[in-house]
């Protein structure tokens, strides 16, 4: 053996590092298909850009901070001092867009960045708490996620009682989904649905009544509603789940297509 191939085995493997890209890949979806569809309706400005950038940003410094946390274990800490790094650069994007989005927008877009702000300063302590994977968590997941359509649309002067109904018409949506990908799974490992099968049930009750009473947005989620009722109806196999998670990014695409048009 050469001294050179004695050297080498006596050198430690270098562990790779970290992937710090976010891994709730159906978190995408409920972020930006919202935004997008909000810009397509008011047009591009100062302030939509804005809330587009740092709610983006936001978003992308979920995993570094949960790495430099060590949340996601000792060796990625170890191995990943770049997270530190991209989480205060990322974080400085996040406050700047807010700031200018705040100094520029008018007194009801303001106050709904203030809404945006608390609601991702909780999504950010339940991840931090270990909590983002629960029920709970994923359903306030949506709620933070979703609500940067809000003053965007407020900023292209859409009338704040439409904004709402926008905003509350994905969130039926969303939850709609969240608890069809979770009843998959719970049929996965044999556990009970019945509370999935109970709130798709409600949603698409409040979905009816809502469109009986007047709003026209609601009823824009039946592409997400129907898919929600099949994979509780004919859950897929296990591997199959990322084609699960696109075949609802189709759905979502299409009732944001449907929303562009009645906004």
């Amino acid at each position: 053996m050469s001294t050179a191939t004695i050297e080498s085995a006596k050198m430690p493997r270098a562990e790779p590092a970290a992937n710090l890209k976010p891994k709730e890949h159906g978190a995408y979806a409920i972020l930006a298909i919202p935004i997008v569809t909000a810009i397509l309706v008011t047009g591009p400005t100062v302030v939509g850009l804005c809330v587009a950038v740092a709610s983006l940003a936001g978003f992308l410094a979920h995993e570094p901070l949960l790495v430099a946390l060590g949340h996601r274990g000792a060796r990625a800490q170890r191995t990943t001092p770049a997270a530190q790094r991209r989480l205060g650069v990322l974080l400085t994007v996040t406050i700047a867009g807010g700031i200018i989005a705040l100094v520029a927008g008018s007194t009801s877009v303001r106050n709904s960045l203030i809404l945006c702000c608390a609601l991702a300063l909780v999504c950010f302590v339940l991840a931090i708490a270990g909590k983002h994977r629960t029920l709970g968590g994923q359903l306030w997941g949506v709620i933070g996620l979703s609500v940067p359509c809000v003053p965007i649309l407020l900023a292209g002067d859409i009338p704040v009682g439409l904004t709402m109904e926008a905003w509350g018409t994905w969130l039926i949506g969303f939850v709609a989904t969240t608890l069809a990908v979770r009843g998959v799974i719970a049929s996965q490992k044999r556990q009970s649905r019945a509370l999935h099968w109970g709130v798709i049930a409600g949603l698409s009750l409040a979905v009816a009544a809502l469109t009986w009473a007047g709003f026209q947005l609601p009823i824009v989620t039946l592409p997400m509603i129907s898919m929600s009722w099949y994979l509780l109806y004919a859950p897929p196999p296990a591997k199959q789940l990322k084609r699960v998670g696109w075949t609802l990014v189709g759905g979502t695409f299409a009732t944001a297509c449907w929303m562009a048009i009645m906004v």
